[in-house]
């Protein structure tokens, strides 16, 4: 049977969350999260120690930024769009493009798996 993959973001929560768990996502710095940064919502994450946080892209493909606290835990309360002029924007816009691709590439392997 061939299954057509719905997008991360119609995908509820699964990370243990208080404040999202079992739920649509669609709030990324509600201060009481404790989602983890590879959540079924968010599909496409970068987890970059070079910069000490995660990038992944909200349901609207605007690249976020999330601080890291230590490995696996996220400061939520700080996350926030890579806003114009942020010195990580001019990246931005690649990685942007670069995590929409691979959003879209994935599907086809969807129901492979």
């Amino acid at each position: 049977m061939y299954r057509t993959p719905r997008p991360a973001y119609d995908l509820a929560c699964d990370g243990n969350c208080p404040a999202h768990h079992s739920q649509p996502r669609s709030t990324y710095n509600n201060p009481r999260c404790h989602c983890l940064a590879t959540c079924a919502s968010q599909p496409m994450t970068l987890l970059a120690p070079q910069i000490d946080g995660a990038l992944f892209l909200d349901r609207d493909d605007t690249l976020w930024y999330v601080p890291g606290l230590q490995p696996g835990h996220w400061d939520w309360r700080r996350a926030a769009p890579v806003p114009a002029g942020f010195p990580l924007c001019e990246a931005g816009d690649r990685i942007t493009d670069l995590l929409s691709e691979a959003n879209t590439g994935l599907f086809p392997f969807a129901d492979r798996l």
